[in-house]
C-alpha cells in the first residue's frame, strides 16, 4: 500500500504551500531559515516522495515542534511512522489529529487499518466509515473493510460495497466468497448460495470459488450437487489440481475409494509437489490395509512440504500400523511425531500417538492432549486405563465416562476415510493449517 504514503501529503492545510523547489534548494532554504515550519514540512514531503522515511520523520517532527498546530505536518509524521512500521506511534499521532480535525478522512483510514490489524473489527468499521470514500473506493483497503463489515454482521453494507465495486466493473470474486462464507457461518445458507454465484459471475474460471461452493454444498448434505459444481469447474479449468483434489474428497465422503484415489492421483500428476493429494492417497492406502504404501505416500508428502506438521504425523501413524513394525520404524515414528509437535504444538493427535509409543512419557503426553482437546476419545481412554492400573479409581472412572460420551458422538467415523477431511487442509487455502470438519 505504498500509495497510502501520499494520502496525507495530498491533503493540505490552507496557507501552506507544497514543495515546488528541488530538495537541495529546500535544504538551502532551511539552512537560511531553520525556524520556518513550512520549509521543514516541504523537505519532509520531498524525502517521503523518495521513500526516505527516516529522514522525512526528522523534518516533520521539526515542523511540529516549531508549530504544534501544524496538523498537516503531524499527519505526515504519522504517515511516515506507519511506513517505518512504528504503528503504535503512528496511531497516537493520528488520534491527536482526529481530536482537532474530526472530519479529516485520512487519520480515520489509518486508525481503521490499525484497529483491523488488532482484529478490533467494530472500531475498524467505525473508523473506515468515518474515512468515507477514501476507504470504500480504495481497492487496497477493500479486504480490511469487507472483513470488518462481515465480522460485525453488517451484511447490508458488505453487500452494498460489493455491488458498488461491480457497478464500477471492479468485480471481486474473493469478496463475494468472503460474504458467502460469512453468511453461511451466520446460518444464512440461501444468502450464501447467492453470494457464491455472484463470485462465479465475477470470475467464471475461478477454481477457488468452485472449490468453496462445492464444500458449501457438501457441508449442507448435497454431495451430488457438489460433484456437479466441481465438474463445471473442471470444464473451465481442466488442469486444476485443487478441483481434482476436492473431487477426490467428495468421492471419499461417498465411500467410493476407487474414484477418490483416481482423483487424488490426477491432482498429484498436475501438482506433483503439492502435499494434500499425497496425504489423501496415503490415508486411503492405510485404510485399505496397505500400511507400506501409505508410508511411502506420506514420505513423499513430507518431502513435498516438510513444514506441514500433518505430513509427519501421518507418516508416524502409518509406520505404527505396519505389520512389519520394527525398532527402527518406532524410532522413525517417534522422531516424526516430535517434528509434528514442534511445527504445531496445538494439535492433540501427535501427543496421543506419542504417548502410545513412549510409555515413560505417556501420562504427560495424554494429559497434554486432553488440555488441547478435552474430548479426544483416544487420550481419554488411554489415560483412564492407565489410572485404572495405578489404582486411581475415581479419576479413571471420570475419564472413561467422558470417553464413552465422546465415542458416542463419533458415530464410528474415526476409522473411516473421513480421516482425510479431519487431517488434510482445504485445497482452496493451501497455506491454511485448519482442518475441515463436518
Amino acid at each position: 500500500m505504498r500509495f497510502l504514503v501520499f494520502l496525507s501529503l495530498l491533503t493540505f492545510i490552507p496557507g501552506y504551500s507544497q514543495p515546488s523547489a528541488t530538495l537541495d534548494a529546500l535544504l538551502a532554504k532551511h539552512r537560511a531559515d531553520p525556524s520556518n515550519p513550512n520549509i521543514c514540512q516541504q523537505i519532509g514531503v520531498a524525502f517521503t516522495q523518495s521513500q526516505e522515511f527516516d529522514k522525512a520523520e526528522t523534518f516533520f517532527r521539526e515542523a511540529v515542534r516549531l508549530n504544534p498546530q501544524f496538523w498537516a505536518a503531524r499527519k505526515n509524521l504519522a504517515t511516515v511512522l506507519w511506513f517505518l512500521d512504528r504503528k503504535a506511534e503512528s496511531e497516537r499521532e493520528f488520534q491527536e489529529v482526529t481530536r482537532v480535525l474530526p472530519a479529516d478522512p485520512v487519520p480515520h483510514l489509518y486508525l481503521g487499518l490499525a484497529a483491523h490489524a488488532r482484529r478490533d473489527f467494530a472500531n475498524a468499521k467505525m473508523q473506515f466509515e468515518a474515512a468515507g470514500e477514501l476507504a470504500s473506493d480504495n481497492p487496497e483497503i477493500f479486504p480490511a473493510l469487507l472483513e470488518s463489515l462481515l465480522a460485525t454482521s453488517d451484511w447490508k453494507s458488505a453487500n452494498a460495497l460489493l455491488v458498488k465495486m461491480s457497478a464500477r466493473h471492479e468485480e471481486n470474486p474473493e469478496g463475494w466468497r468472503m460474504l458467502a462464507e460469512a453468511y453461511d457461518g451466520a446460518g444464512k445458507p440461501e444468502d450464501a448460495y447467492r453470494a457464491f454465484h455472484r463470485a462465479l459471475e465475477a470470475d467464471p474460471a475461478s477454481e477457488e470459488t468452485y472449490v468453496a461452493l462445492a464444500e458449501f454444498a457438501s457441508a449442507h448434505g448435497n454431495d451430488e450437487y457438489a460433484l456437479k459444481v466441481v465438474a463445471q469447474g473442471l470444464a473451465r479449468r481442466p488442469q486444476s489440481g485443487p478441483l481434482y483434489f476436492e473431487q477426490g474428497l467428495l468421492w471419499a465422503w461417498k465411500g467410493d475409494r476407487i474414484h477418490a484415489e483416481a482423483a487424488f492421483q490426477k491432482a498429484n500428476s498436475i501438482k506433483p509437489d503439492w502435499a494434500p493429494p499425497l496425504m489423501a492417497l496415503g490415508v486411503s492406502k492405510m485404510e485399505s490395509g496397505d500400511a507400506g504404501q501409505a508410508t511411502a505416500e506420506f514420505q513423499k508428502a513430507r518431502t513435498a512440504d516438510p513444514g506441514d506438521y500433518r505430513t509427519h504425523f501421518l507418516y508416524a501413524t502409518a509406520l505404527t500400523r505396519d505389520a512389519h513394525d520394527s525398532a527402527q520404524d518406532r524410532a522413525a515414528a517417534l522422531q516424526a511425531l516430535h517434528q509434528a509437535i514442534e511445527l504445531n504444538p496445538k494439535d492433540a493427535r501427535p501427543y496421543v500417538l506419542l504417548g502410545q509409543l513412549d510409555p515413560d512419557g505417556a501420562e504427560a503426553d495424554w494429559q497434554m492432549a486432553l488440555k488441547i482437546d478435552p474430548e479426544n476419545a483416544t487420550a481419554l481412554y488411554e489415560l483412564g486405563r492407565l489410572y485404572q492400573k495405578r489404582g486411581k479409581s475415581a479419576e479413571a472412572q471420570r475419564l472413561l465416562e467422558k470417553f464413552r460420551a465422546a465415542k458416542a458422538k463419533m458415530h464410528g467415523e474415526e476409522d473411516s476415510l473421513v480421516q482425510i477431511l479431519r487431517v488434510i487442509q482445504r485445497p482452496a487455502a493451501a497455506s491454511d493449517s485448519s482442518t475441515r470438519s463436518r
